[in-house]
């Protein structure tokens, strides 16, 4: 009965267990959707999107603001305000080949000792062939005026895209005070990432840290990471030695490693003038070939227009059609024989290069230690505070859209505020996109553009760098089969998952129940005790009751 009684308790907790597991599924999902819809809710009502937290600076455009043009006659192009379909007001450039210089001032300079995180939005909407979308960083000077703004005002940072001919970059470059000699010089970043000049909107992001670090992120992805001590030519701290200025190469000095063998002559049987291509005198024409015809006939169904004069109009030619005889035939019209590999070929004959005996190595000037060697281990104290954020560029291209402007001493309020703005705009722009294609799909592509939509949803965040490439790409590379076979299979795999993990539970009460059936068998059990045994188990409680 105790046996029993134990097989029915272990059985109803498998069954609570089995439950609170759904239950525990069933309450995550519900609490997920409630703080999904209290988050719209509270977007919805909040109006514009607002920073996080705090900030040095922030330039939407959405009110009057303080972006000033230069009066530099040099900036004949003037920035004008552009609102996009959604509604969000930037700054555009309206004409290309113009020099364009404006910005605004922070409300207080930037201490860079501090770390900081500088981000702009960029819209190419005409694409960018030759031309600049950076941002200067100026310097906080005594007399900093955006009104007198040209290429000579001194900026700390320079950041941002940059394209035309062979240069595709985003601009990194700190100008450095030498803490020995005063000299500023411009350190520029190495292995620089790449521009994205399609037509959607992209952010780029830079944060340089206390520890010296520093990160770029486009489209709130890290694109380039690491030191400032490490990733930039030339380097903040100089080296210990460096080359002899009045150390110059002896004129006898001989660096040929290798020379030509005189002793080395051409072969006799060695043909320059050999032909690298010859005729296959073997070769023979194909079976079938038409050498009567031609690859293209008059078409047979062409007729004289009603109003055709030949005397004003010339002599009627009816349009030419694709032979059909020669679609069917190995080919058509005269035949020749093919080319082949000249086995006599060598080409140009060249003697043989030895090691040369007087080769001394490659030449270098001596090393001497450096006159202007300094360790600067705070690289950024040396990097003038910042006062003002500037578009100075020069471009051949119209339609390129700046927004959203942001400085913060706080990354995770960047990060933020980007997803409000950047990644909505973004979002949108790829789903038009996604809905101009797959309005050739039909069918199919409703059901794309419903899995694209949920792939935006916040909920679903996580997993957007892996659900949304492959909406993309089936949208791209469609297969009605392939896509069939997914909508079959995706819901039977859920289904053998459920029944799998409801399966593990029954079996746990499928085993309880036949170990209570087995105790009250008469057949011997694995567990069960050796008269021995029960012997002596009773013999070991008599003398525990003494």
């Amino acid at each position: 009965a105790r046996q029993e009684k134990f097989a029915g308790v272990l059985s109803t907790r498998v069954q609570k267990m089995a439950m609170a597991r759904i239950m525990a599924v069933f309450g995550l999902v519900l609490l997920t959707g409630t703080c999904l819809l209290a988050v719209r809710a509270s977007a919805a009502d909040s109006g514009a999107a607002a920073p996080s937290g705090e900030v040095i600076f922030l330039e939407n455009f959405e009110g009057e603001g303080d972006w000033t043009h230069s009066a530099n006659e040099k900036y004949k192009g003037r920035m004008t305000k552009f609102k996009d379909a959604n509604g969000d007001t930037g700054m555009r450039v309206p004409t290309q080949a113009m020099h364009y210089g404006s910005g605004a001032k922070f409300a207080e300079p930037i201490d860079l000792t501090k770390g900081f995180t500088f981000q702009y939005e960029v819209l190419l909407t005409s694409g960018l062939e030759c031309g600049g979308a950076y941002v200067k960083l100026l310097s906080e000077t005594p007399d900093l005026t955006l009104t007198a703004l040209d290429g000579d005002t001194p900026y700390s940072i320079m950041f941002g895209p940059d394209k035309c001919g062979t240069t595709n970059k985003v601009h990194l470059i700190l100008r450095h005070k030498s803490p020995k000699t005063g000299e500023v010089e411009e350190k520029h970043l190495v292995d620089t990432p790449t521009v994205k000049f399609d037509m959607l909107p992209h952010v780029y992001t830079l944060t340089i840290k206390a520890d010296n670090s520093y990160e770029i992120l486009i489209d709130n992805e890290v694109a380039k990471e690491g030191s400032l001590f490490e990733d930039f030519q030339p380097p903040f701290n100089p080296p210990a030695e460096i080359d002899d200025p009045e150390d110059f190469k002896p004129a006898d000095w001989v660096d040929e490693e290798e020379i030509v063998d005189s002793e080395d002559e051409k072969p006799e049987e060695w043909d320059e003038e050999a032909a690298r291509m010859i005729v296959d005198e073997e070769a023979q024409m194909p079976a079938g070939w038409l050498e009567a015809e031609t690859d293209q006939t008059d078409d047979p169904e062409a007729e004289m227009p009603d109003d055709w004069d030949e005397e004003e109009d010339g002599i009627f030619e009816p349009a030419k059609i694709d032979n059909p005889l020669c679609l069917k035939a190995p080919g058509c019209g005269p035949w020749e024989r093919p080319s082949k590999a000249n086995p006599a070929y060598k080409g140009k004959w060249f003697p043989r290069m030895v090691p040369n005996p007087e080769y001394k190595g490659e030449w270098a000037p001596a090393q001497i230690p450096n006159p202007g060697l300094y360790e600067d281990l705070a690289p950024m104290s040396n990097v003038a505070p910042i006062g003002a954020a500037a578009v100075e560029i020069w471009t051949m291209n119209s339609g390129i859209v700046f927004d959203n402007f942001l400085a913060t001493y706080d990354a995770e309020v960047a990060d933020d505020f980007a997803e409000k703005t950047w990644r909505v705009k973004f979002d949108a722009a790829k789903m038009t996109e996604a809905q101009d294609a797959a309005k050739e799909l039909g069918m199919w592509g409703d059901v794309l553009i419903k899995f694209k939509q949920l792939s935006n949803s916040w909920i679903f965040k996580p997993l957007r760098p892996y659900f949304e490439p492959i909406v993309d790409n089936a949208m791209k590379h469609f297969n009605a089969e392939l896509m069939m076979v997914a909508f079959i299979a995706i819901p039977l795999v859920l289904v053998m998952a459920v029944f799998i993990f409801c399966r593990g539970d029954k079996t746990k009460i499928k085993a309880a129940r036949e170990a209570a059936a087995a105790k009250k068998s008469d057949e011997a059990q694995a567990d069960d005790k050796t008269p021995e045994e029960e012997e002596k188990e009773e013999k070991d409680e008599d003398e525990e009751v003494e």
